[in-house]
């Protein structure tokens, strides 16, 4: 079967709820990009659930903030769920099976940039990692800070033990035509030291279950993932047995310079990810015909 699709007026009819990526499915960092308010709207209009799932280290309110600055009505969000949100209540929860025995001192990487990832008042924070009891990775404190700021710091948290929560997997992000470190990166790197790491985030099922237990998608038989990633949005949403439909003008850039996709290198990727998307279209508009 032609997994190829033009656009989401393919696909309305073969689902009833749909989770969307945000950065490279939605926007590029700055920008909505043509054709996706249109493509949410003919959603709506089919009377689809549109719900929201990213790997950012900010709350979902900060990621509400974030869409309604950048234009895209709140009548097209019926939720919205994050890893930095899952990370924060997880962190506030004492139960938690893996973060509840966390305590004393904190050493964040991106205390300025991320500053909602933490709980207020839960934790004190060190700015020195030989002070710390244990890290929290939410990503570089710059936009353009580079693996090498954070890297002595990485082998003597990685040296001492402390256990590391990385609270956004991915491990690069569009931001315009530039890419940008994500924490991800920074906790592969602590991996490689030694050190152990709580990922969480996408492709870890924890997220995908937090949407599917939403209240707006509560008896939804047939959800979609839409994304741009293989590795996050593609992975997860196959081992959460969920179809996916992957944005190839995306994080891969996948797409010849008259907009078709470049199927040899989508199908190595996929084999490289162990995992292969459902559904495959160039950009997220409603209808081909859209700029």
């Amino acid at each position: 079967m032609n997994r190829m699709v033009s656009g989401m007026a393919d696909v309305v009819d073969r689902y009833d709820g749909f989770v969307f990526d945000i950065w490279g499915t939605i926007h590029d960092g700055g920008t909505i990009y043509p054709g996706v308010i249109d493509a949410l709207a003919g959603l709506r209009d089919a009377g689809k659930v549109i719900v929201f799932l990213s790997n950012s280290p900010r709350t979902p309110a900060v990621l509400e903030d974030r869409l309604d600055g950048l234009g895209l009505p709140a009548a097209l969000r019926d939720g919205i769920v994050t890893s930095g949100g899952e990370t924060r209540r997880r962190l506030s929860d004492p139960r938690d099976a893996e973060l509840g025995g966390l305590n004393g001192p904190v050493w964040q990487t991106g205390p300025d940039r991320f500053p909602d990832t933490l709980p207020e008042d839960r934790f004190p924070t060190t700015g020195e990692i030989g002070e710390a009891a244990w890290v929290l990775n939410a990503g570089p404190n710059l936009p353009e800070d580079t693996l090498d700021v954070y890297d002595a710091a990485l082998r003597a948290g990685a040296e001492r033990g402390l256990p590391m929560v990385c609270a956004n997997p991915d491990i690069r992000v569009m931001h315009g035509p530039a890419i940008h470190l994500c924490a991800g990166a920074l906790a592969v790197r602590y991996e490689s030291y030694g050190g152990g790491v709580c990922w969480i985030g996408k492709p870890l099922p924890g997220v995908f279950e937090q949407c599917l237990a939403l209240p707006v998608l509560a008896g939804a038989e047939r959800v979609l993932v839409v994304g741009d990633n293989l590795e996050t949005d593609v992975l997860g949403a196959t081992r959460a047995g969920l179809d996916s439909l992957l944005i190839a003008g995306g994080i891969h850039r996948l797409l010849d310079d008259d907009g078709s996709v470049r199927v040899a290198e989508l199908e190595r990727l996929e084999t490289g990810f162990g995992t292969s998307a459902s559904l495959v279209a160039s950009r997220l508009v409603w209808s081909p015909g859209q700029p």
